[in-house]
């Protein structure tokens, strides 16, 4: 404020006078640019989890698509409210990332709402539910072989996985041969594993529906008394349910463990809930 008593009042006048539509241009100019960013902004980014009547239908539609384009499907099941989910979708609206996606993949993404059931859509790529917001789940979508089963579980984390990463991992399918992929289009669970997923993933989803109503209360500014508890229960449930199914994969198709010693993860049984103990 100090330098203005070194020019003349009416200098000032005069200059504001002449700045001033300039800065209206300026300003016009602005607006538009931004205006015209977002709208191209929504138009063109496929990378955020909306709510949608007919999820199911949009990832059969999709893998339609992918077949008919030669490229891999991409599933990725997620939320808004999610910090791993939403780090996920700004790595992946990157321009290094965004290039390898639409080059390779034909990619969908499903919002799971506050939990909601979508097992039907995990279950037709031969996985039993979702244990972590963002799954990720890379699929060869002929056949619907889940190319990623051994590594799905590290995008729990999504937001703390560095963007060097994101772009060495999905640039690696794209390039797998059909000799590669054969061990994950033949995968199959056994009969045991299969009666075992199924009976885990209804108890998880039943979980997640006792979250939901809590986690949607909070999401409204209101956090419900024992959310954090249940949140904590059922984490520690899921993530140990996710490791095991993710290790006993591994150790099938990397081939290990075939020296006559069983070295997979017993299919373990877990403890009531707490709200199944009442």
């Amino acid at each position: 404020m100090y330098y203005s008593s070194f020019i003349d009042t009416p200098v000032l006048t005069r200059l504001a006078r002449s700045i001033k539509p300039l800065l209206m241009v300026a300003s016009f100019i602005s607006m538009l640019s931004i205006l015209g960013g977002c709208v191209s902004t929504q138009d063109t980014s496929p990378y955020a989890f909306t709510p949608s009547s007919t999820p199911y239908q949009d990832v059969v539609n999709a893998q339609e698509s992918a077949v008919e384009q030669g490229k891999l499907l991409l599933v990725v099941l997620g939320a808004q409210w999610c910090h791993d989910s939403t780090g996920l979708a700004d790595r992946f609206s990157t321009q290094e990332m965004d290039l390898i996606l639409r080059a390779h993949y034909e990619t969908v993404f499903v919002d799971v709402g506050t939990l909601e059931d979508r097992r039907k859509i995990t279950k037709r790529f031969g996985y039993p539910i979702y244990y972590a917001t963002p799954t990720v789940m890379v699929v060869e979508p002929s056949s619907g072989a889940l190319l990623n089963r051994t590594s799905m579980d590290m995008w729990g984390y999504a937001d703390s996985i560095p963007l060097a990463e994101y772009i060495a991992y999905f640039s690696r399918y794209p390039a797998m041969t059909q000799m590669q992929k054969a061990p994950f289009v033949n995968w199959r669970a056994t009969d045991e594993e299969v009666a075992y997923n199924e009976e885990q993933a209804a108890r998880l989803q039943h979980a997640y529906d006792k979250l939901g109503p809590l986690l949607a209360e909070d999401l409204r500014g209101n956090t419900p008394e024992g959310l954090n508890a249940l949140w904590k229960e059922t984490k520690k449930y899921r993530t140990e349910l996710q490791k095991t199914l993710v290790k006993r994969a591994e150790l099938t198709l990397e081939r290990k463990g075939t020296d006559g010693v069983n070295t997979k993860p017993a299919l373990r049984h877990y403890n009531p809930f707490s709200w199944e103990q009442n």
